[in-house]
């Protein structure tokens, strides 16, 4: 009886997933391909493409597969938009690279890894979409690092590549404390998904250690977890702080910058709401060691995802 309803509790889990996702690609305009969406479900669920589309004629009757990419409903996304949304994703790939390793190169040192995250991170950016980045700061140096950014893209933009993204989205920006901690607590599949298919621009070693630090992250996503694991993990790395000044830095530039974001976030959410775009608004969080946009599509995000949680979040 305890096989069948664990057989059972697994079924249910793969289909809401695959429903979830498939949903959530829906309301992006596109599809996920077999190979994709396998990789996202757990260990008893179907492996390969042949199967995979198998599986979703018998329990997903309403979806479609075009090209071994599969869609909530008929295809939504033609062949040759779908080719250039990947050539889009490749060379908001090369920007982001670009963008830490050169653009940013004075602030570097501050940077203990730097990662895409969102549409370009599963490779297929619609034409304005941001690009997201995750970075993660040595101690003390978050709000520096920001400080820097900021002013560097308002000054120097033009000097970044054509094809480089309209918007760059510093969205998740924590310092290595904040990020150990932000990792080791179960966050639900959400941020599984994002945390696995991250692109790292810079500071492969780190995040890796960070991400083989996180077990909890091979029960809700064994399969992306296990194509991680295929390269081994690093210890985890020791803490570096930045230097005193810029510690002190930090805190004077903490409150100045915060409280600026804050403003920007009002004032924009304020716009949004007189346009009728309502839905477009976020929140800005700000601590010490951490800044966060939380979007009105990231909460719904969550919220479709929820059901298709393994290990349950902390609070």
């Amino acid at each position: 009886m305890t096989a069948q309803v664990a057989t059972e509790s697994e079924s249910t889990v793969t289909l809401r997933r695959v429903e979830t996702v498939l949903q959530v690609a829906d309301e992006f305009g596109t599809g996920v391909g077999l190979h994709e969406l396998s990789e996202l479900l757990t260990v008893e669920a179907p492996a390969t493409p042949e199967s995979m589309e198998r599986y979703l004629a018998k329990h997903a009757p309403t979806s479609t597969v075009s090209g071994g990419v599969a869609y909530r409903g008929p295809p939504s996304t033609r062949g040759e938009e779908l080719d250039r949304r990947r050539a889009r994703g490749q060379a908001y790939l090369a920007s982001a690279s670009y963008l830490v390793r050169s653009f940013l190169a004075p602030a570097r040192g501050l940077v203990r890894c730097a990662a895409v995250t969102g549409s370009t991170a599963y490779g297929e950016p619609e034409s304005g979409d941001d690009c997201d980045l995750l970075v993660v700061t040595r101690r003390g140096a978050l709000w520096p690092f920001l400080a820097f950014t900021y002013l560097r893209l308002r000054l120097r933009r033009a000097a970044l590549p054509a094809e480089a993204p309209s918007v760059w989205c510093f969205n998740f920006v924590l310092d290595e404390r904040a990020a150990v901690h932000e990792f080791s607590v179960p966050q639900g599949f959400l941020f599984a998904r994002e945390a696995l298919t991250a692109r790292v621009v810079e500071g492969e070693s780190y995040y890796r250690g960070l991400v083989g630090s996180a077990g909890w992250l091979g029960t809700e996503a064994p399969r992306l977890y296990a194509r991680w694991k295929q390269e081994g993990f690093p210890a985890a790395a020791p803490e570096a702080p930045a230097p005193s000044f810029v510690r002190v830095l930090n805190v004077l530039l903490f409150p100045i910058v915060g409280t600026y974001l804050q403003a920007i976030c009002l004032l924009r959410n304020w716009r949004l709401r007189r346009a009728g775009r309502s839905g477009e608004a976020f929140r800005t969080v700000t601590r010490l060691g951490r800044l966060a946009y939380e979007t009105e599509k990231f909460g719904r995000l969550t919220e479709l995802f929820a059901p298709a949680t393994v290990v349950a979040p902390e609070a």
